[in-house]
């Protein structure tokens, strides 16, 4: 015959309303909401948070060389040989040399700033899916087409930071190509600021053939950097060195994750205080049964059990919670993401729907911490209760 465990049964009892414990009842709800509430909202927006992280992610690792070789000196005459060194590794999918100089881009008496990449576009270089149009002449970021005010098939003064030798000394390389294509990736600073131009067309104007100043490496996964960082490190000369992804856009991901623990833990004191909450409502749970504790005591109930009762009481009201809010965070997170309830504006973030990405992880830890802290609240009144009193109590 199973045994019957009293001990569930007065935590689940206790948690049902009376109309003379009206308040406790009450309480021990709004404990429920509070948990849900925190748990929900704290899912959902570490979903969505993870979810714009991820974007952003995405469209750097796509909008830009997952590796970056360059030289001490700066300039360095293209070498074959280091190129097809460094094409051996399996982990490697493209690999081509560009010269990269800054400059200042004129049309219609606009001017901006831009990073002028000269690349050889027959290596198949990463930003082609980018790229609407042709590449015979220059390339710019849409958001520098803007600025300028050209459209494809008007010409542009391109006016190079580098200087060359003249009759009077040094002057700035200045000429004019005509804009064959736009680039798109959907980040504004880089649209804003990148244009592209065929490498042979760049060496003619500053007279410097084969020479170039960065060798480009796209991986065939973009996060087996640190295998090819190794491999690199073991066959490049000791004059070269490489940059990553990762290590350009340090800052960037670094206050991006700052700012996810800061979120987290502000909605996490939404559990904190329902916690508070639950153990408010057990203490007075507690003071409500002090004869039921006196009779169960005298019944042969230890101070064990009634120290249990109280826990599993807290920790049912916690699941109870946290399960009401795994469900509203994954819900509203399922809504949002494939439903445009809230419309973002695309000249801005490039995306009309909110990006959510809610992973198993964040719910199970998050429902872990929220029935812990449930539990942990409802140590003091079930400690308060085994310790009672109960020869006072019956005499009472």
């Amino acid at each position: 015959m199973k045994k019957f465990n009293f001990e569930n049964f007065l935590a689940i009892k206790y948690i049902s309303s009376k109309k003379e414990e009206k308040l406790i009842s009450l309480s021990s709800l709004l404990s429920i909401i509070s948990i849900a509430i925190g748990v929900g909202a704290l899912i959902l927006v570490l979903g969505i948070m993870n979810g714009f992280d991820k974007m952003l992610e995405s469209k750097i690792i796509g909008a830009n060389p997952h590796i970056m070789v360059k030289n001490f000196n700066g300039t360095f005459t293209l070498d074959n040989k280091i190129i097809n060194t460094i094409k051996s590794d399996k982990l490697v999918s493209n690999v081509y040399s560009s010269l990269i100089e800054q400059c200042i881009i004129s049309a219609n008496g606009q001017s901006s700033g831009s990073i002028l990449n000269g690349i050889d576009f027959k290596s198949k270089p990463y930003i082609e899916k980018y790229i609407k149009g042709n590449t015979n002449g220059i390339v710019l970021g849409k958001e520098l087409m803007k600025a300028v005010g050209v459209s494809v098939g008007q010409n542009v003064r391109v006016t190079l930071a580098y200087a060359k030798p003249s009759a009077v000394g040094f002057s700035p390389v200045s000429f004019e190509a005509p804009v064959t294509g736009i680039f798109d990736s959907g980040m504004y600073e880089y649209d804003l600021a990148f244009s592209y131009i065929p490498i042979n067309l760049l060496w003619k104007n500053m007279q410097t053939y084969d020479q170039i100043n960065t060798i480009n490496i796209n991986l065939y996964n973009p996060y087996n950097i640190n295998k090819v960082g190794n491999f690199l490190d073991h066959v490049l000369p000791s004059n070269y060195y490489f940059v990553t992804w990762a290590q350009m856009n340090k800052n960037f991901f670094t206050a991006l994750k700052l700012e996810k623990i800061a979120m987290g833990i502000i909605l996490l004191l939404i559990i904190i205080v329902a916690a508070f909450d639950i153990m408010n409502s057990l203490t007075m749970l507690v003071m409500e049964k002090v004869k039921d504790i006196a009779i169960l005591v005298s019944l042969g109930a230890t101070s064990k059990n009634i120290k249990n009762i109280f826990i599993k009481q807290g920790l049912i009201l916690g699941i109870i919670g946290t399960v009401i809010g795994d469900f509203l965070g994954l819900s509203l997170g399922y809504i949002l993401k494939h439903y445009n309830i809230v419309s973002l504006p695309k000249q801005v973030y490039y995306i009309t729907k909110i990006p959510v990405d809610i992973t198993l992880t964040y719910v199970v830890g998050i429902s872990i911490i929220s029935i812990g802290l449930c539990t942990l609240a409802s140590l003091y009144p079930a400690s308060k209760a085994s310790k009672m009193n109960v020869i006072e109590v019956l005499r009472q």
